[in-house]
Formats: C-alpha cells, structure tokens, sequence
C-alpha cells in the first residue's frame, strides 16, 4: 500500500475512522430546493449522491455543509440548507444512508454567518457580536435573548442530524462565521461577558458547543472548525498562537473530538487560488496540533498530491488531511493514492472556474477537470459502460476537449484516431500555462495526455487533418475539435471591436504576441498597451509577464474589474501584475490606434487620452472558432459532432465537457 500514513486508521471520539481522508464541508448549491423559490431547501438526493461519489472513491468521512443553523443565516446564498426544521431529517437519511453504503462516514457542519448575512429577499436583519459589518449591511449587535436563541438553533439542528443519522457534527468557528466573529477583536468589540479577554470572546463558542455535546451525548463526534491565524498582518485579529490557546482551552474543557484548522478571516481568503502556494495553511494546523494533548487535528487548503497530504502526517503536522478541491477533481484520488497511482489522479488546477466561481454567479459549482460534479447520476462513477457498438473515431484536435473526447470513447471500447497539425498536444493551454503563476492549468492537458496513453489512442501529432486525410481513414464517426483562434478585430458586431488601426501589423492579438515574447523577449519593443476586452486572466498575466521583463507595459480595459474572474483569482492576479509594474487602466477602452500612438477614451467622464511611443498594442478579444473543417465533413460520415471552441470560443470546462457528452453519444 502506497502513502502508508494516510492509509492509518484514525479515532474521532465515538467514531473510527478507517484512514485520514476527508472531504471538507463547502457550498455546492445542489441543495433540493424549497418549493418557494427563495426558501431554503433541504440535503437530498443529488447532494447526497455527490458526497456518496467521494465516498465510494475511499475517503473515510465528508463533511456535509454549510448547513444553515436558523432562518437569520439561510439567506447569504440562494437555495441554503435549512437544518432546523424537522422536516430535514428525512433528507438526512437520504444522503447519510448513501455515504453509508459505501464505508464512509457522514458529518455535517452547523453554520451561521453572522455578519455577512444578507437580507435582500428575507429582510431578515444579520446578527453579530458587534455593529461591524461584514458585507454590505450593517449586523445587530446580539442581546442575551439573540445569543439563547442561536444556541438553542445549534442544538435543534444537532438533534436532527443524528436523527438522519449522521455519525459527526462540525461547528463553524473559521472564516469570519458567526462564533469566529466572537472570537477575533476584528470583530467583537464587545464590553459585557462575551468580550474583551479570550476567556470572554470564546464563550460563546464554548456554550454552543457544550450545548451541542450535553444534546447529543456520546453518540456522534463533535469537533469544530477552528480559525488557525486571521492573517490580519496590518490591523485586529487572532495570530497563530491566539488560536493554538484557544484549540488547547477547548481541549482542556473536554469539549471537542477534533479540531479542523483552516486560516483566513472570511470573504476573499477563503479559496485560494492557484497563485497561492500548495499546502500554505499546514502552518496553522501544525502550531495548533503541538498545543494539544490528543485531539486530532485536521489541515486543509491546497493539500493537492497524495505525496504531500502524507507529508504532512509523516512530519506529525496535522492527524488527519481535509480536502476539498482534490476531491472534486477526483473523487477516486484516496483509492488511487492507496494503489500508487499517483499519476492517474486529475488534480485540481486551483483556477476556480467553475466551483468557487459558479458559486459567487450563484450558480451549482461543477469542475474544468472533472465534467461530472453535479451530475453524478448521469456522469458519475459506474454510468461509462462499454458501447453496444465498437466504432472506428477519429478526433481531430489534440486540446482539452478533444483528448478529453479521445479518452472518453476509448474507454467506452472505441478504436480512437487523434489527429493533432501541432508537434505536441494541449492546445491553446500550451501558451496559458506559460503567463506567471499559472503552470498548474497544465494539469489540465496533463492527465489527458495520460487517459490517451493509458487507453491506447492512437494519436498522430504533426498531422494536418483535412478532409480527405479524415475520410481515408474510414471512420464510423468524427469529433471536430479544432478549437478556435485568438483575434485582434473579433466579430464586426460585437462592441468595441473591431478599433480603428487595429490591422496594422504592429498591433497582436494575445496569443500571438505570447508566442513572440516567448520566442524573443525584445521582439514587442520597449513599449506595449494592452487592451483587455473580456475581463479574463490572458491580458492581466500578459501585462505581468511583460512588466517583469522591463517593458512599460499599460493594460486598459473598458471594464471596472476583471469581471469574467472570480474574486479570488481577480485579487490574486492583480496586484501580482501591478507590483511587477503594469500600469492598470479601468473603465477606459481604446478608442483608434494611429501611428504608434494610442487614444483611449474614459468610460465614465468621456474624457480622451493619447498615449504615444508606442511599439505594440496587444488586444485581448473574443476569438473566433476554427470549424472550417466541420462544414467540409457536413453529410460525409454517419456520425459527426462538433465540440469546444470549434463550436463557439468559451472557457476550458465548456471544451472539457462538450468531449466527454459527445463521445458518451457515439
């Protein structure tokens, strides 16, 4: 057995645990919804099939939430899960009996937010120990009858979720939560009992949970997840060693039957990005777990790589390793570590796209790696059987979507044919992997180059496909996924392009002028302008990539933010290509390009600006899709699909899940 630490059983109070894997609460929105739109729902079918995925992939308990504790928390994010009323025990024992099924066990987390709730269809007010907003309306500070009141909700939701059979219950104290805001003075300015000493900003804490335990008695875990540092290096907060006292103090009072350490205060913070180096919280996790006698302590966030979550137990960090995006990546990632397939595990990028970023468009969070999330009972593990036909398919385009589609139908009994014009397979990630701290995307062509090698397609790379190449080889179906092509003048209809002056040769489109930088770092000259058209990572890490190597690099945009990022990445990215020195210009398009000269207009004041000197302009626009080839093979073969970029120029997930449901159809 490989990773022989994370293979070692490991006892949560009642509970044992049969390894030291486990899949950390977080939001998905797969909640059932509530019959009134609006309403809180309630764990279910989908979300349990979700979680039971990761189960029946080894993990050795989930963790199911955040699950809403009272009506004054449910409203933060559509479709919360209500965990108060007695209604949401049936639902329980539907998720649970899943999880069940497969040797896991099943926790949940009790959740308030405090502060950041938000009462815009509710017009419930938010609570907190103090009047020190959060988000964007101000808290009440809670009274005597507000704090009885929320700890007879914690105790309500804890009765029902042993009811539903939950074998654990994981209280909420990181992240700038309700009993985090208790604990940290960037929050609690409070004078009276629950104030002031730690002793006084813990006891809030303290009473939730001692009330959660007298509840619930010795029949399921109860632990908490626990701020490590609040990573306030320039104002109030709790340090590292705060919050080790605070792990020891709950551990003297017999409280807790594990302590799941996570750093950060709330907000932008909380799911880090692939800027953010793997494995940075460990720390805390670390400081907390010397400070204990025997509570098994728990790290979490960017624990990627089976080799460092069993570094982590080797080197007595932490007892047990909490993953989140890992996992959605890849449910089967326990199962792999344990039989040392290390390489066969899909790794989660850290790019946020779709599960953080689907989230905050409230929207399901799905996968770029993994096209099944959320859609397990249709995509999901034991749903890829062997076709009732062998076909003969040949897949044009050696990028995302098309290895994806290569590998999907090999591994439904296929013969596959992948015809790739370029040297070497990735497409367009070949160039995206290369701007500054975004490497990891590779991961994303990585494991699909494996799935083809390991499913025996038959790639050809340096082969321009056309179509009589792709009809003299006989096949019983073709994919098209020849994706599409960066432009400098986009779509005549589409505002503001095409700019007057952007057919000189001197002005690029993004692609384009990475391929020359790459290839000469002086090729651009000493001058260059950006304009980020979309709002994406492509022209910010360019701007960076460029002001790192001295150029007088200037990225305008007619947009006020990065918009098509999360906020994570869009914080992230950002200052990096600022402090590099890229000069960031908001709410200005480009209105001509002359002679190397640029005038750009503000957005707001319409005011005009000409920048001159001016030995590039790089534009960063929507592309086109390259489908030439799909039109010629129109009425030519039986079965022919188009996917990806070729279809329409979208992000990487799009191409990732177009391959996988066009080979499921062959």
């Amino acid at each position: 057995m490989a990773n022989d630490h994370l293979f070692e059983p490991l006892r949560i109070g009642p509970v044992e645990l049969r390894n030291r894997i486990i899949f950390g609460a977080h939001f998905t929105m797969f909640t059932e919804p509530n019959p009134v739109w609006g309403e809180p729902g309630f764990y279910g079918r989908r979300y349990g099939r979700y979680l039971a995925e990761r189960a029946q992939g080894g993990v050795a308990a989930v963790i199911a939430g955040e699950t809403s504790v009272s009506p004054n928390t449910a409203y933060k994010m559509p479709n919360n899960a209500n965990g108060w009323d007695p209604e949401s025990v049936p639902h329980y024992t539907e998720l649970t009996s899943q999880v069940h099924e497969h040797g896991a066990a099943a926790f949940i987390q009790l959740t308030h937010s405090g502060a950041m709730m938000l009462g815009g269809w509710s017009k419930e007010v938010a609570i907190a120990p103090s009047v020190a907003p959060d988000h964007m309306e101000a808290p009440k500070a809670m009274d005597a009858r507000d704090i009885a009141e929320s700890i007879d909700y914690h105790v309500r939701c804890a009765k029902n979720a042993v009811a539903g059979g939950f074998d654990g219950i994981e209280v909420q104290s990181a992240h700038g939560y309700l009993l985090h805001q208790f604990l940290t003075p960037k929050y609690n300015q409070r004078t009276d009992t629950y104030g002031g000493s730690l002793e006084n900003r813990m006891r809030f804490g303290v009473e939730v949970v001692s009330a959660i335990r007298e509840a619930v008695g010795d029949r399921v875990a109860v632990g908490i997840r626990l701020a490590g540092d609040d990573e306030q290096h320039h104002g109030p907060g709790l340090t590292a060693d705060d919050c080790a006292e605070i792990a020891a103090r709950y551990e003297d009072l017999g409280l807790v039957d594990f302590l799941n350490v996570s750093v950060g205060i709330g907000g932008i913070g909380m799911v880090r990005t692939n800027y953010e180096p793997h494995c940075f919280g460990v720390y805390a996790a670390h400081a907390i777990k010397k400070a204990v006698r025997d509570t098994p302590v728990f790290a979490v966030h960017r624990i990627i790589t089976p080799e460092e979550a069993d570094g982590i137990l080797e080197r007595h960090e932490a007892d047990g390793i909490t993953l989140v995006r890992a996992l959605i990546a890849d449910p089967e990632w326990v199962n792999k570590a344990r039989e040392g397939h290390d390489d066969e595990i899909r790794r989660c990028t850290g790019i946020n796209q779709s599960c953080y970023g689907n989230l905050l468009q409230s929207m399901p969070i799905n996968c770029v790696q993994n096209p099944a999330v959320g859609r397990e009972d249709d995509l999901g593990l034991g749903t890829l059987g062997l076709a009732a036909r062998k076909k003969k398919v040949v897949v044009v385009g050696g990028g995302p979507g098309g290895m994806e589609a290569a590998a999907t139908a090999a591994a439904r009994g296929h013969d596959v044919t992948l015809l790739e014009r370029e040297s070497e397979l990735g497409g367009n990630l070949r160039w995206a992997a290369r701007l500054p701290g975004r490497d990891e995307i590779w991961e994303i062509a990585r494991w699909r180059i494996g799935e083809c090698q390991r499913r025996d397609v038959d790639v050809r790379t340096g082969v321009e496909a056309t179509a009589e190449s792709v009809l003299a080889l006989s096949p019983d179906a073709v994919i098209i996924a020849t994706g599409g092509r960066a432009t400098k003048t986009g779509n005549a209809a589409y505002h503001p392009m095409p700019i007057p002056g952007s057919e000189q040769d001197w002005v690029l489109d993004h692609v384009d002028a990475l391929k020359r930088f790459l290839a000469d770092p002086d090729a651009l000259g000493s001058r260059i302008v950006l304009l980020d058209a979309v709002g994406h990572a492509q022209a910010i890490g360019l701007g960076e990539l460029l002001a790192a190597a001295g150029k007088d690099t200037t990225c305008v945009t007619p947009l006020p933010m990065p918009m098509a990022l999360d906020g994570e990445s869009a914080s992230a990215i950002l200052p990096r290509a600022v402090q590099a020195g890229m000069v960031w210009r908001p709410n200005n398009a480009m209105a001509f390009i002359g002679d190397r000269e640029v005038t750009i207009v503000d957005v707001l004041s319409r005011e005009m600006e000409t920048i001159t000197g001016v030995d590039t302009v790089v534009i960063r626009t929507h592309g086109l899709p390259n489908d030439s080839l799909a039109h010629e093979l129109e009425g030519k073969v039986d079965e022919l699909l188009t996917i990806g970029d070729a279809v329409a120029v979208r992000l990487v997930d799009r191409a990732v899940y177009d391959g996988h449901v066009a080979a499921r159809a062959l």
